[in-house]
């Protein structure tokens, strides 16, 4: 069993870091949680606990033996979305009237599904929860507005307004949740998150250390957006617990798993990875961790037990990506979900996404007969990938000297064989084409009729770039 006790029995169907990380232009922080000792913990638990039914001695594990068959009905896949991250369009969401506003211009631009990050990348949230940090709960300012703490009103819920905003007029809201990014690390600041309140969370780096040898590093110590480890069962709780108040307090048409991965090739080489990778292969690893990977001055060199480990990570995700899909088809039976993931092959190794069909070709030589068996495609009803590249055409990449996938009608095209058979919605970042509108506009044509729909990000750059005539490119 390739993931051990993470691992879920497969279940028939029965009917893309990830988003742009910007330095310095996102910052949320939020306050710790005011619950006495680890109360939310048990609150997360007795939600999941509700739904399902079942003792909880494995916090993870019990979703396995919840169903016997996923709860799916006609599922709704978007077919021109429109992502909200929280922060960069924090003032658009702090009023019925600008969330109005919001969606009569998506609607009138042909967008049909709207897309709020109910939880975002360093895991504030937008609706009230029982446990989670509210985004009003930020104290640090942006360029925009001051800090939200001072500010954004106590008393609103800006999920549930745009729920009912878009339901008036006719439009879907897709809520996107993203799970392991736990924390944040700014310059001049001290850690921020949960991962401040439960370091031992913390997603552990092979790294080389101050004394130039191998070490392992805290997330919170290797980037901006520091992630919780993925294969800690109370993480993965935590998260489910997450996924479960949305679902369950709000009527949504579907959720969007977000950052759904490990934080790098890298990682995780915590106490908790390596007793369940033990548990995987059924014995002890003698070298930790030359055996799995090896530093050799700052590249990652592939150990005896490096295949294994890759198809481990892989099931992790996995795991935790059939454990969400059944929790939240349960409470709310025909609803959507999807994920979104890089556009890229690198993403399936160095993040544990293996975002491929089934029987798809081998890409990298760490692949293996168990890597193959942990497609994610299986669990979703739509995936969503970023084809987040500056040159939209194949010809125009050869023109430059550049490689054809790295388009987005290469990577569309590469993506659409590899993934044959689900639904594809190709991401657009309107960033890269600040300074060339035809550009953009090519780049929305191209994905939409490559796929089964387009998904712009994000709002934040529509606005001001006046961006709102071009969306509806077909």
């Amino acid at each position: 069993m390739v993931g051990g006790i993470l691992a879920l029995s497969s279940v028939p169907r029965g009917g893309l870091q990830a988003n742009p990380e910007e330095p310095g232009r996102t910052v949320n922080v939020a306050t710790p949680i005011r619950h006495p000792g680890r109360l939310w913990r048990l609150r997360a638990l007795a939600f999941v606990a509700a739904v399902v039914s079942v003792p909880l001695a494995a916090p993870v594990a019990w979703a396995a033996d919840a169903w016997a068959a996923d709860a799916r009905g006609a599922w709704h896949i978007p077919g021109r979305a429109l992502w909200i991250e929280t922060s960069a369009n924090l003032l658009q969401l702090s009023s019925r009237e600008a969330i109005r506003a919001l969606v009569a211009q998506a609607r009138a631009a042909g967008i049909d599904t709207l897309i709020p990050e109910a939880k975002n990348a360093w895991g504030f949230v937008i609706y009230e929860s029982a446990f989670a940090p509210h985004i009003r709960t930020s104290p640090i300012p942006r360029r925009e507005y001051p800090a939200p703490a001072t500010w954004f009103p106590r008393d609103f819920d800006p999920l549930r307004v745009m729920i009912e905003e878009a339901r008036a007029a006719g439009l879907r809201v897709h809520a996107a949740v993203n799970a392991f990014g736990e924390g944040l690390v700014l310059p001049g600041f001290p850690l921020v998150g949960t991962l401040e309140r439960h370091p031992e969370w913390a997603s552990i780096h092979l790294r080389r250390g101050p004394d130039g040898q191998a070490a392992f590093v805290p997330s919170t110590r290797v980037a901006q957006i520091a992630f919780a480890n993925p294969a800690h069962p109370e993480v993965q709780s935590y998260q489910l617990g997450v996924l479960w108040e949305i679902t369950s307090r709000y009527d949504v048409d579907g959720v969007i798993l977000d950052r759904t991965r490990f934080a790098g090739a890298e990682a995780d080489f915590s106490d908790v990875s390596r007793r369940r990778f033990e548990a995987s292969l059924g014995r002890t690893v003698g070298r930790w961790p030359e055996d799995v990977m090896r530093l050799n001055r700052d590249d990652l060199h592939p150990g005896p037990l490096h295949r294994e480990w890759v198809a481990w990570r892989a099931s992790v995700i996995q795991g935790y990506v059939r454990a969400a899909g059944r929790l939240v088809r349960r409470v709310r039976p025909g609803i959507s979900v999807g994920m979104y993931v890089g556009g890229w092959d690198a993403t399936i190794y160095e993040l544990g996404q293996n975002w491929t069909r089934p029987d798809a070709p081998p890409l990298f030589p760490a692949w293996s007969p168990a890597l193959a068996t942990t497609s994610l495609l299986p669990e979703l009803d739509y995936l969503m990938s970023g084809l987040y590249f500056p040159i939209v055409t194949r010809w125009e990449a050869l023109r430059r000297g550049r490689s054809p996938l790295a388009t987005v009608i290469g990577s569309g095209i590469r993506i659409r064989e590899l993934t044959q058979g689900t639904p594809l919605i190709g991401s657009v970042w309107l960033e890269l084409y600040r300074d060339n509108r035809t550009a953009g506009a090519g780049a929305i044509r191209a994905a939409f009729r490559l796929t089964d729909g387009v998904m712009v990000f994000d709002l934040s750059s529509v606005t001001p770039g006046d961006w709102w005539d071009v969306l509806d490119a077909r």
